[in-house]
């Protein structure tokens, strides 16, 4: 059973004053970490101004959606909790403008700013660095990433996994949960961006900029590979035989249609060496952003409540499935990114802690904004 938390407060008081130091400490830590990799993205030679404005321009839109999404969540647990207090006589639009209003007067909508900011100086970043830096350092360890599959699964997990389950509604779904990663990317922004806490929110975005540039950035250069689907044109056409095999059962299950990962595996390759920055371009196969983001995302979800991060579990776990299924990661790609998410949930945590708890600027807990909680 959940309960909303939180309730109006007066204009500007020290508590207020306090939460927007405390929001505005662990924004600068989160956007430092981003500047510093943008930086190091943008002085590439190979990297262009202009292309990387026109991709980030091409996020605005997504950035939007989050912060539209936010103020949705926001202005919905308050009507919930209204209606609940008043047997659903109180004025919905009244709760919800006064949500809004009352966030105004915490923290000035920080909570919500930040997070969407950051989001969209990371995503070009990332998107930049995977198209123009990352090819850079080869596809060397295809090979081997295909071995340890194999030596942990006697064969080809992609294969097994079209031998055991391989069926035209198991390809529609995997292929639909697989696409609809907006999950993790984009809600779970959305959802610390104003319905979270101060804690669970920089603990959030502290490990989400942390997967992206940590494990999609430094460990895929440190060990780059392309993945199955690009296997035969990256790396060895010769040993390509279990990987083509896979495509050639997706394209037999897809019903006569082009699957939404055929077709993104399509748009990459032919992306690949293009001038132009694209939306979502770039190949690498390990660690998978993928199957990190998503186990992020649940464990986040069991902040507010044990159904709903067991829920985003079994997500994660379809995710992890699908990845492999549908050609795109090595079944190791997914364990080095979900231990990878682990552990950056759990060390953003500890820094958040402490930050909390030696700062002085610490937010009182009276002060915290409304945050879905469980009931214990």
């Amino acid at each position: 059973m959940l309960r909303l938390t939180g309730g109006m407060r007066s204009p500007w008081t020290s508590a207020s004053s306090r939460l927007v130091r405390t929001e505005a400490t662990f924004a600068a830590l989160a956007f430092a970490m981003v500047a510093a990799f943008a930086l190091v993205v943008l002085l590439d030679e190979d990297v262009s101004t202009i292309a990387f404005a026109e991709l980030a321009a091409a996020y605005v839109g997504v950035t939007l959606l989050i912060v539209g999404t936010a103020c949705l969540l926001l202005a919905a647990g308050a009507v919930w909790k209204a209606g609940r207090a008043s047997r659903w006589k109180a004025s919905p639009m009244d709760a919800a403008r006064a949500a809004i209003l009352n966030k105004w007067r915490e923290d000035r909508l920080l909570s919500l700013a930040w997070p969407a900011g950051v989001f969209l100086l990371l995503m070009p970043s990332f998107n930049a660095f995977k198209q123009r830096i990352l090819p850079d350092a080869g596809f060397l360890y295809d090979p081997e990433l295909a071995a340890i599959d194999r030596a942990f699964f006697g064969t080809d997990p992609g294969l097994w996994l079209h031998d055991t389950i391989g069926s035209p509604v198991a390809t529609a779904l995997l292929d639909a949960l697989y696409h609809g990663w907006f999950l993790p990317t984009t809600l779970g922004v959305a959802m610390v961006g104003l319905c979270a806490g101060t804690r669970t929110r920089a603990q959030y975005m502290i490990a989400y900029v942390g997967v992206w540039i940590i494990l999609g950035a430094v460990l895929a250069f440190l060990v780059p590979a392309a993945g199955p689907a690009f296997y035969a044109a990256l790396v060895d056409p010769g040993q390509a035989g279990p990987f083509t095999a896979v495509a050639d059962r997706l394209a037999a299950t897809s019903g006569g249609g082009l699957l939404t990962s055929l077709h993104n595996q399509q748009y990459l390759i032919a992306n690949l060496d293009r001038p132009a920055l694209v939306v979502g371009g770039g190949i690498s196969a390990i660690p998978s952003v993928h199957n990190a983001l998503a186990v992020l995302f649940a464990l986040a979800s069991f902040r507010i409540g044990r159904l709903c991060g067991l829920a985003m579990s079994a997500f994660a776990l379809m995710i992890w499935i699908g990845s492999v299924y549908l050609n795109w990661h090595y079944a190791i790609d997914g364990v080095v990114g979900a231990v990878g998410a682990l552990l950056l949930w759990f060390g953003a945590g500890a820094l958040v802690d402490r930050l909390m708890r030696t700062g002085s600027d610490a937010a009182a807990p009276a002060s915290r904004p409304p945050e879905l909680i469980a009931e214990t």
